[in-house]
This record gives structure tokens, sequence and C-alpha cells, in this order.
């Protein structure tokens, strides 16, 4: 009961952040500018010097060494869950600008602006070497493979694969891991300064990510949600079907206690926001990927609790 009651307190508290980016939005406090800066604010400051502040204060060498197996899992079931989904796709004949949104939002979570932020009030800090681990995987396929399908459903020529790798690499997210992880082999510690800055900066991603959601979901426009087979088979791709995954995986590699609750809690999250600025860049499916983040917006502060009791039954 008090594992439910916690969960419910921390997933609460994610839905009241979320509704006041919505209310916000609504009377016109958070504009179009306003998300732009957020939106450049959150991915190409905060989260890096939140990546490089909290994998120094919270990964260790001994954890770092055996995070190959930590790597796999997500990777896994994330390809499965991908390759399920576009086969399912076929079988319900969907065009290339449905079939290729329909199996990235299937396959890919939102792991920074809902799901490090859902994983802090549920499992504290301690959980951040776990979903940055994760973050570096979901990441790696939503730019290696998710873009590059969208991009090329939409009619445009695909990025060569050589090319993917190298804007990953420039993703300024992914730099701020890297960093992290060297500081940690090398045993170097930024100044004293850096960190004292990088700690407020660190604390200001959460509640900052959290207002953009809703000002997304306003966006979106609740009333433009219509539940569809299509929306029906992402939530349960993304609730049941990729943590199912996650689940067998971790007992397959023996993974277990925080690490196993956090990867499977990052693999119910919802649909990546990427999917629907992808979708509407390169033009494929908008309405389906704007659509799926915000009907599975909603649905994961219903899910998370489930998915916490079942984990401590």
């Amino acid at each position: 009961m008090n594992s439910l009651l916690n969960s419910l307190s921390a997933v609460s508290v994610i839905l009241i952040l979320t509704g006041c980016g919505y209310v916000l939005s609504m009377l016109g406090w958070i504009r179009p500018d306003a998300k732009t800066f957020l939106s450049k604010y959150l991915m190409r400051f905060a989260v890096p010097v939140m990546c490089v502040y909290s994998l120094r204060t919270q990964l260790t060498l001994d954890l770092l060494k055996s995070s190959w197996v930590l790597l796999l899992i997500p990777a896994l079931s994330t390809a499965f869950s991908f390759l399920l989904s576009m086969a399912i796709g076929k079988s319900m004949r969907l065009g290339p600008k449905q079939a290729s949104v329909f199996a990235v939002m299937c396959s890919v979570s939102n792991a920074i602006f809902i799901g490090y932020s859902m994983c802090l009030e549920l499992f504290g800090s301690e959980c951040t070497p776990y979903a940055m681990i994760f973050y570096l995987c979901n990441t790696a396929y939503a730019q290696l493979v998710g873009v590059a399908m969208i991009k090329r459903s939409g009619g445009q020529s695909g990025t060569s694969f050589r090319d993917s790798v190298i804007s990953f690499f420039r993703t300024p997210s992914i730099l701020g891991v890297l960093a992290g992880v060297f500081l940690i082999l090398t045993g170097l510690q930024p100044p004293a300064l850096f960190m004292s800055c990088a700690k407020y900066i660190n604390n200001t991603v959460t509640p900052l990510a959290l207002l953009m959601a809703g000002h997304i979901i306003w966006e979106i426009g609740l009333r433009n949600v219509r539940l569809n087979k299509l929306l029906i088979l992402t939530m349960v791709f993304r609730f049941l079907i990729s943590p199912g995954i996650t689940l067998l995986l971790c007992m397959l590699f023996n993974v277990s206690g925080l690490a196993k609750d956090v990867l499977i809690v990052l693999s119910a999250m919802p649909v990546l926001t990427q999917t629907v600025v992808a979708s509407a860049e390169y033009g494929a499916d908008e309405q389906l990927a704007a659509q799926g983040i915000a009907v599975t917006t909603l649905a994961c502060f219903i899910v998370i609790p489930v998915i916490m009791l079942l984990l401590q039954a």
C-alpha cells in the first residue's frame, strides 16, 4: 500500500506540473517563442550540464564497467518493439507516412521530458545512472533509425548512416553523457565552482521540461484527439509490450533492484516528442504523431502507479 501511495504522490507531482504548463499556455503566458526558448535551453544547455553533473556525482566506475548489460537491455527491447510494430503496420497495409510514425511511436519513449522527471520522483537521484544509460540507447535509436525512416517516408532523400552518426555525436545531450563518462573513467573532478552552478542548472530541468510538456499537449489540443486503432495499438506497445520485453530481458540477464525498476518505468513512457517535430519537418503523418503524444502522455499518469504496484508485489 505504501508503494502505491508513493507512486500516486510522485505521479501527482508530475501531473500537476504538466497541468501548470497547460493552464499557463491557455492563459497565453507560454507562447511559441517561450516554447522555442525552453526547448533550446533544455536540450542544448541544461540537459547536457545535468548529464555531466548527475553522472559525475551518481555513477561509479564499477557500475560503468558493468553497464554493457544495461545498455543491451533497452537496445534489444527497442529493436524488438520496432520490428514487431513494423510487421503489424505491414499487415494493416499502412502507407509509408503512417507506418514510419507508428513504428517510432511504438519503439521510442520520452526518456527525458517525462521519463527522467518521473524516475526522480519515484526513485530519487539514485536512478540517474540507469536513466542516462537508457537515454543513451533511446536517443541513439531515435537519431540513427527513427528520424531517418520518417524522413524517407515523407518523400525526402534519406540521410546516410555516416551523416546520422556524426549528427548523433553532435547532439549536445549525448556530448554531456560522454563527458560525464569521460570524467568517471579518468577520475577527473570538475572545479567546485562548476559543480555548484551545475547543481542549480540541474534543478531547473524537471520543472521546465514538464511545463513544456504541458504546453505541447495544449498546442495539440485535447479536442483534436480521437482514439483509433493505431493509437490504441500504440498504447499497447508503450505500456504493455515494451515494458514486458524489458522485464523479460532483465530476468534473462539477471538485472534486478533499482536498475530493473528504472529500465521498466522508462520503457513505459509516452511517445517521444521529437516524433511530431520530425513528422512535421519531413512531411510524414504529423497528426498521428501529435495525437500519439497527447494520448500516451495522459495515459502514463494512470499506468505508472499500476506498474509500480506490480514491481513492488
